[in-house]
């Protein structure tokens, strides 16, 4: 039978990378993620489409992890929503497996 995992997908403008990355390495997670970047979208803020109107970008990170990890990346993302009012920042949690 597969582990069963917890899925995190975090959606954020590119200026909040390097506080991600800080806050990742400083509490000693989300060292095992997927980065895409950039991405485009719409969403509960101002949308990031990259062009003359809405020039700004957007990152997303998938990461994979057990209960424990998922519980610290979630306060990272309270922590910096918290900072970052304005920016918005997207966070999906759900449940995975790897075979």
């Amino acid at each position: 039978m597969a582990d069963e995992k917890i899925r995190i997908e975090i959606i954020c403008s590119q200026a909040l990378e390097e506080d991600f990355t800080e806050e990742f390495k400083n509490n000693n997670v989300g060292k095992k993620f997927t980065k895409i970047n950039p991405v485009m979208g719409a969403g509960c803020s101002n949308p990031r489409l990259g062009d003359a109107v809405w020039p700004q970008l957007n990152l997303m990170y998938i990461i994979y992890c057990d209960k424990d990890e998922a519980e610290v990346i979630k306060s990272i993302v309270v922590k910096l929503r918290k900072l970052y009012i304005t920016e918005g920042i997207g966070c999906f949690i759900s449940s995975g497996s790897e075979f």
